[in-house]
């Protein structure tokens, strides 16, 4: 069966080699990925189907003067579009004999949009999953639904993690997809039920201290592992990034407590051996961060907490309110 793969970046590798290994799907694969805007982007899905010697296509869907369409015209019998991120157009999409199907990292019609896993993770979703949907014409991600897969968020997922169990979860299940389209129901989507995922901008980096600790920890979770990397914050003329945080315990917070009229966003320390590594930020509602690791912006390696600690808060009061260590943000 002549397949042309529509995808770029890393979360759909995984299921791109698993289709290359399918006996049932010819092993030579035609792969349609973005054009190159720089020379450093990774598109790590091009780069195993270059290894791998397949036929790669980059074209300008929208330009219909190009030649791409002729180059593919032989009626190819299914396309699947994965973290394509182009509208492809009418024209294409009726050239394949058994349709065209996207593969959409959430439960539709949850999080339709550009960032479903970080969204999920930054509104503390418990659950989320894969879905299989025929491709719907001049819109995105509202296609009938032919299979979905639900997996648990667990406390600990940040966007890296997740991702890499999304894309796995689907690999998994590409062959029971394929072998079962013809025989799946197609099921409408529910319009009333639709939420959106607007993609990752500079500002879901930005952290608002009058937000309870549990929201920050879910935001740091969706962004982590992201082109943004991580949350930034600035103390004095320094910008970082948070590395490593987590929520407190029950004995941290106990600590914390001679703490709790100080003003949000400011930075404390415990006095017990036990937390001696670690720094705390104050936040909403008496609740609090505990950061292990930072990075600082300008350079390219993370660092204990304990050295942040030791170039800023040397002269930290433990006994004290008027401490004057306080966040930009």
């Amino acid at each position: 069966m002549k397949t042309i793969f529509f995808g770029s970046g890393l979360f759909p590798l995984p299921i791109f080699q698993r289709l290359h290994k399918l006996i049932a799907i010819d092993p030579k694969v035609s792969l349609i990925t973005v054009p190159n805007h720089s020379h450093k982007e990774k598109n790590q899905i091009k780069d195993y189907a270059t290894q791998q010697q397949f036929k790669i296509y980059q074209p300008n869907l929208s330009d219909k003067s190009n030649n791409f369409v002729e180059e593919i015209q032989d009626k190819p019998d299914l396309g699947i579009v994965c973290n394509y991120g182009y509208m492809i157009p009418n024209h294409i999409i009726d050239i394949f004999n058994k349709g065209v199907y996207v593969i959409h990292p959430s439960l539709l019609p949850k999080y339709r949009g550009a960032a479903p896993i970080q969204r999920a993770i930054m509104n503390d979703e418990q659950k989320t999953g894969v879905s299989f949907i025929e491709i719907s014409k001049n819109k995105f991600d509202a296609g009938a639904i032919l299979l979905r897969k639900e997996i648990d968020i667990l406390a600990v997922d940040r966007y890296k993690e997740l991702s890499q169990k999304l894309s796995q979860l689907t690999a998994d299940s590409i062959e029971e997809f394929i072998n079962n389209i013809d025989k799946y129901e197609r099921l409408s989507q529910n319009a009333s039920e639709t939420t959106k995922a607007p993609k990752i901008t500079h500002a879901d980096l930005k952290v608002d201290f009058s937000n309870t600790a549990n929201k920050i920890y879910n935001q740091y979770r969706g962004i982590y592992g992201t082109n943004f990397h991580s949350l930034k914050l600035k103390y004095q003329d320094r910008e970082f990034y948070l590395e490593n945080i987590t929520l407190v315990n029950d004995l941290e917070i106990e600590h914390l407590k001679q703490f709790n009229t100080a003003e949000n966003g400011t930075l404390w320390l415990i006095k017990n051996k036990q937390f001696k590594n670690y720094f705390y930020i104050k936040c909403n509602e008496n609740s609090w961060i505990r950061v292990q690791e930072y990075r600082f912006t300008d350079r390219g390696s993370s660092q204990a907490a304990y050295t942040f600690k030791n170039q800023f808060m040397i002269d930290f009061k433990f006994d004290s309110l008027d401490n004057h260590y306080k966040l930009s943000y």
